[in-house]
């Protein structure tokens, strides 16, 4: 993500808002291990979100490494995959569904949600760990008999 960091990491000038102040409410979110923060509008207003996430964004706003950066993450086909990967980057910003819905109308609702903020990832994280120990110890008892079975084939007789 080096060609992104030096907008995730410079300030943004943010001008007047609402409050006269020229302040806006950032909120933090986790992403992929890193912390930013991002205006609450951004993440609130699905207007705003497609207004700044969009096709003229991706063709006007990213330099040419910035794009092939980003590529990087789309599937790799094995015809023509520059013209297929295109073909699905205006799939994506012109909104159709893939297979489960459009990628970027699900991310819009996890940033809605909240689903990035830092204090919900680590909560999931622990519900995930609390989860996979519960599940450890419910197999415990299948693991010991058949450890049992394996030094004792005649069952103890």
């Amino acid at each position: 993500m080096d060609s992104l960091d030096h907008m995730l990491t410079d300030p943004l000038e943010l001008g007047p808002c609402g409050d006269g102040h020229g302040t806006r409410i950032m909120e933090d979110c986790l992403l992929g291990g890193t912390r930013v923060s991002l205006p609450e509008d951004l993440l609130e207003d699905p207007e705003i979100f497609f207004d700044v996430v969009s096709l003229s964004t991706w063709q006007e706003v990213l330099s040419d490494s910035q794009r092939e950066h980003l590529q990087q993450f789309l599937p790799h086909f094995p015809e023509d995959s520059i013209q297929q990967q295109s073909q699905l980057i205006l799939a994506l910003f012109s909104g159709e569904n893939f297979r489960f819905g459009n990628p970027l109308h699900i991310a819009q609702k996890l940033f809605r949600d909240g689903h990035f903020n830092p204090e919900v990832v680590k909560y999931r994280q622990l519900c995930f760990k609390s989860q996979y120990k519960r599940y450890l110890s419910s197999q415990q008892p299948l693991l010991f008999m058949s450890r049992h079975l394996l030094c004792d084939p005649e069952g103890g007789n």
